[in-house]
């Protein structure tokens, strides 16, 4: 990369020290040419070289710093959303067809199947236990920023017409949050989600949605509600290592791992309509958003829900597993569209999630033959793990060097490239201590928090030195006690109601958060603790 050379960046220097180390081969004269590069894993006979290159072409895929001509994220995410909708128009106007006239294109009974194995997994619709796992979440909802307070997204919330029956109910159960909201008034009616671009790599963002703040409240519940159902009955999507295990041993025990191509965004409206319970769809159609706002217009939805919504993970995954369960003979493993199936189970599992409008990303899905296997993050050649590490933020601050430093090191350990990496992370405390002086952190042993720049090979200088001092900045929320009796009252029939509801007030009382401060901490970290 001639052309780069010119940057003084910290994260140029460690891709061009990581070029010399590993030795790849492949090279690029521009930047533009090493984002747009796809790795073919069917092009290597050696797991190692494999490694090599994966990960120098994936360092910086990620990288905030890209600023390229030819390069526009938004264009190409919105491209890929109209391509999505598109596809979602014709599955509904297909399976509506094929619902009125009864010619389906796949057998009857392998839908009724599907529908049977939805409901068996569902049960009746538990609005009780729903109210219970409802919660606000941490994003963005329509009108808040992500990281705004519960008090903020209590105060004359917004939510949709047809979520306004279900979100009463919910907080009939809930006196505690319904006397925050106060009278239904102060609630305030939308008619859509609003579409936010996320980053995904340097080519293009990620376009999720923003959802009403009610809305995305009761779909918590229903999400998590569908998890604990799912979790009974083998899908246990608290816990994503079981697909990446199975990648590692997918050549040895004949698995294939598929991937979906924008999985969420091609979920239609009549599939989900067509195989889920009529009393659940209604559950689901009720919180769900029909159309987004971006750039000053709005448009109607025909996917039934995208990322963003609080349930979409649990409902795909639902339909997924469902689908590909029926038509294999083998046991299926699904996280989210992340599914790993038997070889022999491959085809049939890819003829049922076409009929079902989803397409089947061969890029990143590898069945028969294949020596590279990925799931949930995870990525293997050989059954040897060779997942590359992404950098993502520019590096500003101290703690943006040590979170560099560090992620060079754990890969350099995870891939056995320890040499070639600690080149690399020896020149980033270099850089942060010429930059920064005594801001810079220590060196301190190998943990997984990243407060020092941490070191395999780290040996106390004498038998007395056990302890390492670690300084650190932290938030702490700012609460005041509320004054309303009755507030009170409802707040600790929650607490009898449910034990696990917490409340941040030292006392267990009902209050507010007004606001954070930080804080400036000093922490030892003890031989003992890291031996």
């Amino acid at each position: 990369m001639q052309k780069l050379q010119h940057s003084e960046s910290v994260e140029i220097e460690v891709i061009r020290l990581l070029q010399t180390a590993l030795v790849p081969s492949v090279k690029f004269d521009s930047w533009l040419a090493y984002v747009n590069f796809d790795i073919d894993p069917t092009q290597y006979s050696s797991a190692d070289q494999f490694k090599r290159d994966y990960a120098y072409v994936r360092f910086l895929r990620k990288w905030k710093g890209h600023k390229q001509k030819g390069i526009n994220p938004t264009k190409a995410a919105l491209a890929t959303w109209w391509k999505s909708e598109e596809l979602c128009f014709k599955t509904n106007r297909r399976l509506y067809m094929e619902t009125v006239t009864g010619e389906y294109s796949v057998a009857p009974n392998i839908i009724s199947d599907v529908q049977r194995k939805i409901q068996t997994i569902l049960g009746p619709v538990n609005l009780e236990r729903i109210s219970e796992l409802c919660r606000f979440g941490k994003g963005a909802t329509f009108d808040l920023r992500r990281g705004s307070t519960h008090a903020d997204k209590s105060l004359r919330p917004t939510i949709t017409f047809d979520a306004i029956p279900l979100a009463c109910r919910v907080l009939t159960g809930d006196r505690y949050l319904a006397s925050l909201v106060g009278p239904l008034r102060n609630l305030r009616i939308v008619s859509a989600n609003r579409m936010v671009m996320v980053p995904k790599n340097a080519k293009t963002h990620r376009p999720i949605a923003a959802e009403p703040t009610m809305n995305s409240y009761v779909q918590q519940g229903i999400g998590r509600y569908v998890r604990e159902r799912l979790q009974a009955f083998g899908v246990d999507l608290n816990d994503q290592t079981i697909n990446q295990c199975l990648a590692s041993l997918a050549q040895e025990w004949g698995f294939s791992t598929l991937d979906l191509s924008s999985a969420s965004d091609t979920l239609c409206i009549n599939l989900v309509k067509l195989l889920l319970p009529r009393e659940w769809y209604e559950v689901f159609e009720a919180v769900r958003a029909p159309a987004t706002q971006y750039g000053g217009r709005r448009f109607y939805l025909s996917k039934f829900s995208s990322m963003g919504n609080a349930c979409t993970f649990e409902l795909e995954s639902l339909i997924f597993f469902a689908l590909c369960s029926v038509v294999s003979t083998h046991d299926v493993f699904v996280y989210g569209d992340d599914l790993v199936v038997a070889h022999s189970d491959e085809a049939q599992v890819r003829e049922i999630l076409t009929w079902a409008g989803f397409n089947v990303n061969h890029n990143k899905s590898f069945g028969l033959g294949s020596r590279f296997f990925e799931s949930c993050g995870e990525h293997y050649f050989d059954g040897e793990e060779v997942t590359p590490c992404h950098q993502e933020d520019v590096c500003l601050r101290p703690v943006d060097y040590v979170r560099l430093h560090n992620r060079l090191v754990r890969a350099g350990i995870r891939l056995n490239l320890r040499d070639e990496f600690e080149t690399a992370a020896r020149h980033v405390r270099r850089r942060c201590r010429l930059q920064f002086g005594r801001r810079c952190p220590g060196v301190g042993p190998l943990v997984e928090y990243d407060e020092y720049f941490i070191k395999e090979s780290f040996v106390w200088a004498g038998p007395f030195a056990d302890s390492v001092r670690i300084r650190s900045v932290v938030t702490r929320s700012i609460i005041r006690k509320n004054g309303d009796r009755r507030a009170h009252l409802a707040y600790f029939a929650r607490k009898l109601r449910n034990p696990s509801f917490l409340n941040p007030h030292k006392k267990g009382c009902v209050s507010d958060s007004v606001g954070s401060k930080l804080l400036t901490k000093e922490k030892y970290h003890w031989r003992s603790a890291t031996m």
